[in-house]
């Protein structure tokens, strides 16, 4: 099938929103979205499905709006994968270049991959990605291709991605219960990264953090490759639930105050603002100055920016990114956010929201749909080989050399 007349349908599953999104990829840069749908996920907290009979709900319903808007039935889908069970390491393996020109060929790409994958996983984790982070050919370091390159040493460094095999397990009796398949499983980062990142910024060394309502999810890009992923468990509930408490209201009414009225500097707020809380239970609505909010947002926010920041130190690469930060995901909505990350990051920040789209680009240009947008646009990089059959007779060459371009 060619490229444009493929349709994928993606699966966004979020703390707050199931989110459900077909498209039809144009070109390498390009994708047509014919169809959307969303319902609120009661079944998941903190990225984690924490019940079955309720995500199962949550999907039928996103699955059916969407259904509706695009006029297909949808069968397949490529759905993320996050939460407190993932997982991320770097391994590296070496082989000799043993044949008599010493020129790298296919099987060594094979066994120096095998050899770097040769990690000991522990029994509740399975493997779900395995990214090519460089190769190296004797003293040559940072070589995306090897093959052709004379040598006696070769060494790659992956980045291998684990995920709690009970937690795959959850999500694959939700998606089967909604009468669907997975087309493929894509780590939640690497999905959102595609949707707001272009190759130069990867290059460059950039971090790109998508903050959802359960999770922040981190990815950190250098040289091109992925050099660290992780997941944060705190998100936008978080601040939510603070103001609940601060203002005396139902997190329902917190969560509209703050996409309303929310700010993350309190520095930028005029100190005479008001604003109204609407009525609750017979209470009636009541003004309260807006520096009240933020002086709970900004603490909360700030926090979990510190935690993101102790994750980018840990990662080793923090100096490495003359890209900065790409802020994404729902959470990032709130106003003043980027000079606060930028205050606590002490790296450029900015927002992004997800690039190259046509058809009803409107419905989902907004950073929330990052994950679900970049879902899309990984699995079309995939092309047919993640779909339910390969070709049995494709060649080892023909596999190293996709496995190479679409993992760097």
């Amino acid at each position: 099938m060619e490229s444009s007349e493929r349709i994928i349908v993606s699966l966004d599953l979020g703390s707050a929103l199931t989110k459900v999104v077909v498209g039809r990829p144009i070109s390498e840069y390009e994708t047509e979205i014919i169809g959307t749908g969303m319902f609120p996920s009661s079944g998941i907290k903190n990225g984690s499905i924490i019940n079955i009979e309720a995500t199962t709900r949550s999907i039928i319903e996103a699955v059916s709006e969407a259904e509706l808007m695009c006029g297909q039935e949808i069968g397949y889908v490529v759905v993320n994968v996050t939460g407190k069970s993932v997982h991320a390491d770097n391994s590296k393996g070496v082989v000799a270049i043993t044949n008599r020109d010493r020129v790298v060929t296919e099987p060594d790409i094979v066994r120096v991959i095998e050899a770097a994958q040769a990690v000991r996983v522990p029994a509740d984790q399975e493997i779900l990605h395995v990214l090519s982070k460089e190769f190296s050919v004797d003293d040559q370091t940072s070589i995306k291709d090897p093959i052709g390159m004379t040598g006696v040493r070769l060494e790659a460094e992956v980045h291998i991605v684990t995920a709690g095999l009970t937690a795959l397990h959850n999500l694959e009796k939700c998606i089967e219960a909604a009468g669907l398949a997975e087309e493929t499983r894509v780590l939640s980062s690497l999905a959102s990264s595609d949707a707001v990142l272009t190759s130069g910024e990867k290059d460059l060394g950039t971090a790109v953090l998508d903050i959802g309502a359960g999770i922040c999810d981190l990815i950190v890009y250098v040289d091109g490759g992925i050099a660290y992923s992780s997941v944060i468990p705190f998100g936008g509930y978080n601040v939510t639930s603070d103001l609940s408490i601060g203002l005396k209201t139902t997190i329902e009414t917190a969560e509209l105050v703050k996409k309303r009225y929310g700010h993350c500097s309190l520095e930028e707020i005029d100190p005479t603002e008001t604003v109204e809380i609407p009525p609750i239970s017979g209470r009636p609505a009541r003004t309260v100055l807006r520096e009240e909010l933020v002086h709970v947002i900004e603490p909360r926010m700030r926090e979990i920016f510190e935690m993101v920041d102790a994750e980018l130190v840990k990662s080793g690469k923090k100096s490495f990114l003359a890209g900065g930060v790409i802020l994404t995901g729902g959470g990032s909505l709130l106003e003043g956010i980027e000079s606060l990350a930028e205050d606590v990051f002490r790296l450029t920040v900015t927002r992004a929201r997800p690039a190259g789209l046509s058809g009803l680009a409107d419905r989902v240009s907004s950073p929330e749909f990052a994950t679900a947008v970049g879902l899309i646009k990984y699995a079309s990089r995939l092309g047919d080989m993640e779909r339910k059959s390969q070709d049995r007779s494709e060649t080892w060459g023909k596999k190293i050399r996709r496995w190479i371009e679409e993992n760097l």
